[in-house]
């Protein structure tokens, strides 16, 4: 169903109508004002944004890319910006899991834990993280808390979280490993791909390119 826009140009107003979820003006397909263009170095989640969502955010349409809900997170890491391929922890309270997880070669991974937006106790310390830095682990991302967060903000690993605890957890209850978990709006799936900086975080099937 065609669906009436308008739109602001030189200080003139002038009406289009969507079709199939795309802007057509006088003839001619609607195209988002130009951008500079992606650094692929970076990997920045707005370039990311840019390059794998190209439809105006108010058009219904697919999308292959799930944006997690703003200002859920907190960054406690001495690495602002990291993505990798996920690997999941589905726990509460308790981290034998989260430690198991670490200890392991990260080659590059992200782990993501759902300790069920837990504020009673820290699932993550200074040495956990440093030793998910020492292993090769890109980041961490945790529906919970951490402690030590002055320290862990001097290793070369991102650490997103919930908030601070100086309260250890508990290491009665393992959890589970690498099952689907769903917070902050979006569901992360082990072999799936993360994709986090300052603006926010994006999860992806397929690993993404700039």
């Amino acid at each position: 169903v065609p669906v009436a826009v308008l739109f602001q140009e030189g200080g003139k107003s002038s009406s289009a109508t969507t079709i199939g979820g795309r802007a057509r003006m006088m003839g001619t397909t609607y195209k988002a004002p130009l951008t500079p263009p992606p650094d692929a170095e970076r990997m920045g989640t707005a370039d990311l944004c840019d390059v794998h969502m190209p439809d105006p955010v108010d058009v219904m349409v697919p999308r292959k890319v799930a944006v997690c809900e703003p200002g859920y997170f907190n960054d406690y890491g001495g690495k602002l910006r990291f993505h990798g391929k996920i690997s999941t922890v589905l726990c509460f309270e308790n981290n034998p899991h989260v430690r198991a997880a670490l200890e392991e070669k990260g080659e590059g991974r992200v782990l993501v834990v759902d300790a069920g937006a837990s504020k009673r106790c820290a699932l993550l310390g200074d040495f956990l993280a440093e030793t998910g830095t020492k292993n090769g682990w890109s980041g961490i991302i945790i529906n919970g808390c951490c402690r030590d967060s002055e320290e862990i903000g001097k290793l070369d690993i991102g650490v997103k979280t919930i908030g601070t605890h100086p309260l250890k957890s508990s290491k009665r209850d393992k959890g589970m490993r690498d099952v689907p978990v769903s917070f902050a709006g979006v569901t992360f799936k082990p072999g799936s791909y993360v994709y986090a900086d300052m603006d926010g975080v994006l999860v992806s099937d397929e690993k993404l390119e700039l």
